[in-house]
């Protein structure tokens, strides 16, 4: 049903999305670097804060377009991608594209006014764009978070956690980006706080995303449907094991929680501890987004293992019978079978 290129674009929208909100919000609360006439032309003269929220925007508009081009790529043909911005009605899929399109442009300026010199733009004028930006990256978070519930046809991703849970992942891969990019600039104060400080917020974040997936696996194990029965044999037992468990509970959960709250133990009582661990706290970033691929794929395979015919999502099993038998007593459906 869905192949990998349509995964990759569901982590590729949520991270750049992510990043582009963390960054922007960094900037626009911490940061605030300054831009205009009399500013430092040279990028590698900038501070080592200035130069990590453009390193996670140009990563973010790096995950954008790559995952444009794998949503298109997948589509394949020229008339279908033009179709996501022109069809009416208007639908989740439209605003969705649209969506993305203007992110990925407004993430192109803000890379493009951050590692250029351009005069004419002012730091008022950065400042509207990047909260422009953020609105437009909470949207897209969204969207990629209910497109898989659009196929209405899979019971699982019409659950209530599936967007949920692309959502909080999202908002973790922001923070990650900060701290993974933190080990390639300078660690001063303002680096050092604004690492904290996105290690803090993505603590919170997977501690509740943790229980959105105790919430999720709760709907899918108490699940009476049989599509969802055989979503929760391949979560539990088949091919989607290995990126639900090891993938995103211990690599996106439970591993980057323990290390975040080691540092943030070791920051408040440790003596003579003036910021967290640029290698210890990268590694968690990097376990974030190894855990963003995990959940992703597992949603998509155990939604995909069962059988393709359509069911209504209410249906129970008794129900389902009670058709299957009526059906069988027809002449017609009898002819048909033979």
């Amino acid at each position: 049903m869905f192949g990998e290129l349509v995964i990759a674009y569901l982590f590729l929208a949520g991270v750049g999305a992510g990043g582009t909100a963390a960054a922007s919000l960094a900037d626009l609360l911490m940061v605030r670097e300054p831009f205009g006439v009399g500013v430092m032309t040279d990028f590698a003269e900038k501070c080592p804060a200035e130069r990590l929220t453009t390193l996670t925007l140009a990563v973010s508009c790096v995950a954008m377009a790559l995952g444009t081009a794998c949503l298109a790529l997948d589509l394949g043909r020229l008339d279908r991608m033009l179709s996501l911005f022109l069809a009416l009605p208007t639908t989740l899929m439209n605003v969705g594209a649209w969506a993305v399109a203007l992110l990925l442009a407004a993430l192109i300026v803000l890379v493009l006014v951050r590692v250029l010199h351009l005069p004419w733009v002012g730091r008022h004028a950065v400042a509207l764009l990047e909260a422009v930006a953020s609105v437009l990256a909470a949207v897209v978070a969204v969207y990629v978070g209910l497109l898989l519930g659009t196929l209405t046809g899979v019971r699982l991703w019409s659950c209530v956690w599936v967007p949920v849970l692309f959502v909080l992942s999202a908002a973790s891969c922001g923070c990650a980006l900060l701290m993974a990019g933190s080990l390639f600039v300078e660690g001063d104060g303002v680096v050092a706080r604004l690492v904290s400080w996105a290690a803090r917020v993505d603590a919170v974040v997977i501690a509740v995303e943790a229980l959105a997936a105790a919430l999720f696996l709760a709907f899918v194990l108490g699940s009476e449907h049989p599509g969802v029965r055989t979503s929760a044999a391949s979560l539990m037992t088949g091919e989607a094991v290995l990126p639900w468990w090891i993938g995103f509970v211990v690599c996106g959960v439970a591993a980057p929680l323990v290390i975040e709250t080691v540092c943030f133990v070791r920051d408040r009582w440790a003596v003579g501890a003036t910021a967290y661990p640029a290698v210890a706290i990268a590694l968690a970033g990097a376990l974030v987004l190894v855990g963003a691929v995990g959940m992703r794929d597992a949603v998509v395979d155990a939604g995909a293992q069962r059988d393709l015919e359509l069911q209504d999502p209410a249906i129970t099993p008794a129900e389902e019978d009670g058709k299957v038998q009526k059906a069988a007593s027809l002449p017609a459906a009898s002819a048909d079978v033979a």
